[in-house]
């Protein structure tokens, strides 16, 4: 991922070439889930796939516009320890003239191995913030789970 990141491609490219690392190794899948909170039960299995589909894409847009300009960075794995069922691995990245980000990756192993299911960087953990996002919206609707579907939707088309 970091010749990825580092190389000279273009955003699309990147992100065309970042999506299946993404899918190898985060669970991307389970982070939707979670993401969706109870509403996931309530679904209808038409909402979940089509929720999942825009899911992957809105996280792969977002990972992918985070590391699109990104040149010359660094990854520096620190220890792993317990955390719950999963593990929690300190990293730190470092990128030319801006302050190194330290960021903890909870994975879990439950999945068939080891996947991430989360991050936190300077103390926010990424799904429980999208969580509260999502399930915000859908509340804001009436518990209406098309009206984030339909969101995210126009979200995605707008990002090209």
């Amino acid at each position: 991922m970091v010749d990825i990141i580092n190389s000279d491609m273009s955003p699309s490219e990147k992100k065309t070439r970042i999506r299946p690392f993404l899918d190898r190794m985060v669970d991307v899948d389970d982070v939707a889930r979670y993401c969706l909170g109870t509403y996931w039960r309530t679904s209808t299995p038409e909402q979940r796939r089509h929720y999942l589909d825009l899911f992957h894409a809105m996280f792969t847009n977002s990972i992918a516009d985070k590391l699109g300009d990104y040149r010359g960075v660094t990854f520096s794995i620190g220890r792993a320890s317990p955390s719950g069922e999963d593990m929690a691995v300190e990293t730190v990245i470092v990128r030319p003239n801006q302050a190194s980000a330290n960021v903890l990756w909870i994975v879990n192993q439950a999945s068939g191995g080891p996947k991430v299911v989360d991050m936190i960087a300077e103390g926010v953990s990424l799904r429980l913030t999208e969580r509260q996002d999502y399930v915000s919206y859908i509340e804001r609707n009436n518990g209406n789970i098309d009206a984030l579907i339909r969101a995210l939707t126009r979200q995605i088309e707008r990002h090209g």
